[in-house]
Formats: structure tokens, sequence, C-alpha cells
């Protein structure tokens, strides 16, 4: 398979013979690469391990200055490590053993694949180590993805830690602690975190008993073995036992404890953007958790690994909720922002109830202070999340969300926060009763309607220049463009409200038709004229419909 390979290094790099101007360009460069997936297929995964696998590694090297190539190959390793495992051309049946054969592997030639596999999968990790550490924001992205993606060819939780604990833990111990003086690895660090957390050991030195009895049945595979596949295998071995060594380290051997600790340290980081990348990744400890407790629960897997995972992951909002609220007073807006955002996806995580340590009442009290924040990048995440808040707390609305709503629908940003809390109007409406809906949104519509219309003469007041910036108190800009989001919000709040209340919105809309001369006003209210008849109770007759189609067969057929 060394013709593919050729083929492959022609593209990339060119002949050697080639001169300097006929080299392949960077846009041909990028258009190979896009072709591994093709190239591992059509070399197999023994070539792909030797062969392709030391060239992509240099090559990398070699174009360490060039962004864009580094984000395509930070992506096009996930197809290497496909052809790697051997999963690129198999059918379903060999796919399943392939994918397999990383588990828990009893014939000594399995054992030994299986290996040779992970030996690969984790120098990809390593060539992906240092595209985590990039300036750029794409590449960093790409290789955490990457990283991350090397764990779906582990078929069970146990072959999943092990990798993790050897490979992918150790590269977010070095990712934590680099000390390069820049702070882009550290970005990556926080990403990485909340993934691996679950793989890692529960508590310092406590060893892990499924790694142990990995260990020791390949110590008994080995022993097995003939004399002369003993002596072949014994310089790889030496180097595996290096590796372990080097992970024994106290530094890269993380608990979750230390990885709890040190991802509070990012938190709390100099680097502004090291804190706001970790503040948005607090929730995703707690997604990762479930979803791999959910695939061990679902997968037949031992029971001491579903036991590992067994611990309620609660405590992980409580032990980063003082830092979040303490970031919220911070002077930077979008650090606040990313504060507020993290703390209304826990509360969304956690519903409340008696048993858990975490409620989201500990997160209510904050929403008041966010909505009279003074930057529009914290106001608008709260507009954002509203309707997310009611759907999981309805019982809260009248209470906590429905006062933080009506600043936000006269809040100054027009694009960013109140476009976001009108729409909010007509999600809040769905999943609200029909009594409160009538009671609290749609006294809302009317007053919507009125504000963001303005009659003709305000019309022509607006070619007057801004001398100021907008406030609570300043008249709506004419032609404002919220008048379409008010018009698609009120036939839903209409259609979710009583027939009593409904009547209210279209005696506002039709007002609002009969007074204004554009024709955009009333393309919309003509374009949403079937689901204006609903609320007034004149719903499609389905027999009816049925007997027009009947009518227009026969009339066809005469």
């Amino acid at each position: 398979m060394a013709e593919h390979l050729s083929f492959l290094e022609e593209e990339l790099v060119g002949l050697p013979d080639t001169p300097a101007a006929f080299k392949p360009s960077q846009s041909q460069q990028v258009s190979a690469l896009t072709r591994l997936s093709w190239i591992s297929a059509a070399m197999g995964p023994v070539d792909t391990r030797v062969l392709l696998l030391p060239f992509l590694q240099s090559y990398q090297l070699s174009r360490r200055e060039s962004d864009e190539i580094l984000c395509v190959l930070a992506a096009q390793w996930r197809a290497v490590a496909r052809g790697v495992v051997g999963v690129l051309k198999a059918d379903e049946e060999e796919r399943e053993r392939r994918l397999s054969l990383l588990g828990s592997a009893d014939a000594s030639a399995r054992r030994d694949e299986s290996a040779a596999v992970t030996r690969a999968l984790g120098e990809i990790a390593g060539a992906l180590e240092p595209l985590a550490a990039k300036e750029e924001k794409c590449i960093r992205d790409e290789a955490v993805t990457s990283l991350l993606y090397l764990l779906r060819f582990f078929p069970d939780f146990r072959s999943q830690q092990a990798f993790a604990q050897r490979f992918l833990l150790p590269i977010a111990s070095r990712l934590l602690h680099s000390d390069s003086g820049l702070f882009f690895s550290k970005c990556s660090a926080a990403k990485l975190v909340p993934a691996l957390y679950a793989y890692a050991a529960p508590a310092a030195g406590q060893v892990d008993d499924g790694v142990e009895k990995e260990k020791t049945e390949q110590e008994e595979g080995r022993d097995q073995r003939p004399a002369a596949s003993r002596e072949a295998s014994a310089p790889e071995e030496k180097r595996v036992e290096s590796e372990d060594s080097d992970l024994r380290r106290p530094e890269l051997n993380l608990d979750r404890s230390e990885l709890r600790s040190l991802f509070e340290k990012l938190l709390t980081h100099e680097a502004l953007l090291v804190r706001r990348d970790a503040a948005v990744e607090v929730p995703a400890f707690v997604r990762h958790w479930r979803r791999i407790r959910d695939q061990t629960r679902q997968s037949a897997c031992s029971e001491d690994a579903a036991q590992t995972l067994e611990e309620d992951p609660q405590g992980l909002g409580d032990f980063f909720l003082p830092t979040l609220k303490k970031m919220i007073a911070d002077t930077i807006d979008f650090l606040r922002a990313a504060a507020v955002g993290s703390l209304l996806q826990l509360a969304l995580l956690f519903p409340s109830a008696s048993s858990q340590t975490f409620s989201a009442s500990a997160v209510f009290p904050l929403l008041s202070a966010a909505v009279s924040d003074p930057s529009w990048r914290v106001r608008a995440v709260v507009a954002r999340g509203l309707a997310a808040l009611t759907a999981a707390f309805p019982s809260q609305f009248a209470s906590q969300f429905y006062p933080c709503l009506q600043p936000l629908l006269r809040d100054s940003a027009l694009r960013d926060v109140r476009q976001a809390a009108i729409r909010a109007v007509g999600e809040i409406a769905e999943v609200l009763p029909a009594d409160e809906v009538s009671e609290y949104l749609v006294p809302l519509v009317p007053q919507l309607l009125q504000e963001n219309a303005m009659s003709p003469a305000a019309a022509a007041a607006g070619v007057l220049p801004v001398v100021a910036p907008p406030t609570l108190s300043s008249p709506l800009l004419c032609n404002s463009p919220l008048l379409a989001p008010v018009l698609e919000v009120a036939l839903p709040v209409a259609r979710a409200a009583g027939a009593a209340s409904a009547q209210t919105v279209l005696a506002s809309l039709a007002l609002l038709l009969n007074s204004r001369e554009e024709s955009h006003v009333r393309m919309t209210y003509a374009t949403r004229d079937s689901e204006r008849q609903r609320p007034m109770g004149r719903r499609r007759d389905p027999e009816r419909i049925a007997r027009r189609k009947r009518a227009r067969i026969r009339k066809k057929r005469s």
C-alpha cells in the first residue's frame, strides 16, 4: 500500500525534484487532507498505523505556521482514527468485531492487536496535544473534539476509562500546567476536564479495580505466549511500562477532587478568556456525567463500573456555585454573562426536588440583578433563557419570571434583548395553562403592538439624528424592527388563551391592520389567517375537508 502513501505525499508536499514554484499550494493541501479517509480505507488498518501515522506526524510538524492546514488536519485526525481501528470499509459484522476489539479481549492475538490499536490511538492523541494549545480558536476546538472522539472506539466504560487515564487525562494535565507563558492551552483544558471528569479516579490514591484486573490479564497473557513472541514484543512492553511510570507522576495522575480544584483555579485565572471558557463549561460536568452514566447502564457492562458512576453529581453544582456568584459581580461584562448563563443551565439541569442538594431556588434571586445589569450581554442571556426556565419551572412564572420579563420587553437594546424577550413571550405561552396566559401574557400583546407601531407623523420624525443612546424612558424608534416579531407572537398567545382573551388580541390586531399602510404588516397578518381562526373556535372540520376532496375528484373524472 505504499503507492497510496506516495500519492498522498505528492499531493501534500510534492515530488523531491519539483521546483518551489510548482509545489502544492495551501488550498491544494487542504483539499488533499479532506481525502484522508479514502487513503486510510485503501491502506488498511495495519498500513495506516505503520506508514500513514508517522508521515502525518512529520507533516504536521512542518506546517506549524499554517493555521488553515492545521485546522483541517485537526478535524481529519478523526478519519485517520477510524482508519486505524479499521471501520471505514468494513461491513456491519466486521465493524462490530473491530469495535469490540478494544474491549476486554481473551485471546492473545486479539490482545496484541488491541494493544497495537490502542497505542496508535494514543499517538493520534499525542499529535492532537500541540494543536490544542494553538492560538487560533478553531484549531483548538477541532483538536479537543478529536481528542474526545477517540473514546467512541471503546465499547465499554472500563476500556474508555483505561484509555482516558493513560492518554487523555495526562494531556489535560499537561495543558493545565503548561508554562509556555500563553493561556490558550488552558482554554482547551477547560473543555477537556468536564468531559473526562467521570473517567478519573474517584479519590486520591485509590487504584481502579478494573485497571488492575486488566493489567493482571495482560501479564498472564504475556506469560502464556511463546518465548519468541515474548522476545519480539519486549521493547514494546518496556515502552508501555515507561508510559505507565509517567502516569504515576503526581501532576499527571489526577483524581476527581484534584480536577475540581484545578478547574476552580481556571475560574479565577488572570486571563479573561480562560475564566470565560471555564465558566461556560461548568454545566458540562453534569451533562457529560449523566451521558456516560446512561451509556454505562444501557450497555452490558460490569456492575462495579455502574456503581462507580452512582454517586450523584449534584455536588458539582454546589462546588462551583460560590465562584460563579463572585463572577456575577465582576467588572467585565462578558464574564458576568458567562456566569449567568452557566447558572441558568445548572438550574435547568437540576429541577427542584427536596432530595437534591443543589436547587434552582439558589439561582432565582440572581435573575433580578441580572435583568437590571448595565450590560446588554447579561440581559440578553436572561431574555434567551426565560422560555426554558418557564418550561422547567412553570409554577415559578408568576413569582419569579414575570417580574423579569416586563423590563426586558422595554429594554433599550432593541435587537439583542427586547427582540429575544418578545419571542420568549410566544414560547412561554405554549407551556403555561390558559388561565395564566390570559392573566399575564394577553395584556402584554396590545401594549407591544402599540409601542412598536408608530403613526406616519412619528415615522417622519425618524429622520432626525440620534444625539444620545436610548434609555428605558425614551420613545421607541419609528418603523420599529420589532413589529414583525410582535405580530408573530400575538397569534400564538391568542391561540393559547381562552376565547374571551383571544378576542382582545384579535381586536388589537384588527386595529393595527386598519391604521397601518405598510405592506409587510398586511402580509404578516394574512399569512397567519389560518392560525387566527383557531382561537375563535372555527377550526377546520375534517369531514368537510374530506367531502371537498371527494367533490374535486369527481369533478376531475367527469
